[in-house]
């Protein structure tokens, strides 16, 4: 049921603002899903939304996904809001063509899932990558390649910013998304599930290609500046390379994490 609102001081409306910074996401276990594409996967999925808010300018949109939000709008046990383009606009740091959001309760799995999981299943653990766009990258890449959940560590972006749900076209909602708090907890859940921990190195380690990366591994990407963490290269089971050629020193950290997440295929 849609509900117009012309005030910016109504308490949802208020909840999206500070559903704008990591802190109040943290604070309130939700999260905003901005744009038709993302709702309507939301939607498609039969994920539990909390309420959405549409610009009037959503009046005029058209499509297929359009078409299917309108239709859960319309049912009596959904709460939905409908604002001016100004008040809207302000609710989002995308330059245009949103129309649409959803507030959403976020899912924090602990790496105790992983023991839920078929043994020979891959899990992709991200060390402190900041770029909204790796990281989002790597979260569709991931599902694509049919790993079995990702892994965040201290440090890294946080995977519910408006910047990385944008940029994994949906597919954040397709696998599961796991907060460890320590690399300590990729050691002891890869001992108990007997995953090897496998990281990469600029150089020293075994070409990947040579490697068997088929099944039961967790590998581990670092930072886009610093690489991976002391503490988990010396964690490693395996170590391994990307071979290059002229004077590249490393490669973009979601084109390295695709290549070994397509290695597990290859396979």
């Amino acid at each position: 049921m849609l509900t117009g609102i012309s005030s910016a001081s109504n308490s949802r409306i208020k909840l999206v603002r500070k559903l704008q910074t990591r802190k109040g996401r943290n604070e309130e276990s939700r999260f905003v899903a901005e744009g038709i594409n993302l709702v309507s996967e939301l939607i498609e999925g039969g994920h539990e939304i909390d309420f959405l808010v549409t610009s009037e300018e959503f009046r005029s949109a058209t499509g297929e996904r359009v078409e299917a939000i309108r239709a859960y709008i319309e049912d009596p046990d959904t709460q939905a809001l409908e604002i001016d383009k100004t008040l809207f606009d302000g609710l989002t740091d995308a330059e245009n063509g949103i129309e649409v959001l959803a507030v959403v309760k976020a899912s924090h799995l602990s790496v105790d899932y992983i023991d839920s999981l078929p043994n020979d299943s891959c899990i992709l653990v991200c060390d402190r990558i900041q770029d909204p766009g790796n990281m989002g990258t790597m979260i569709r890449t991931a599902v694509a390649a049919g790993y079995g959940a990702v892994v965040a560590l201290p440090g890294t972006v946080d995977i519910y910013s408006p910047k990385v749900l944008r940029a994994t076209a949906g597919m954040v909602f397709e696998i599961p998304i796991i907060y460890a708090g320590s690399e300590d907890e990729i050691k002891n859940v890869s001992e108990r599930t007997g995953r090897r921990i496998v990281v990469t190195v600029p150089s020293g380690g075994k070409e990947y290609f040579r490697e068997d990366l088929s099944r039961g591994i967790m590998l581990v990407i670092g930072n886009e500046g610093r690489g991976i963490s002391k503490t988990l290269e010396e964690m490693a089971d395996v170590r391994v390379t990307l071979p290059m050629k002229g004077n590249i020193e490393s490669l973009n950290a979601a084109v390295a994490a695709a290549i070994l997440m397509y290695e597990t295929n290859r396979r």
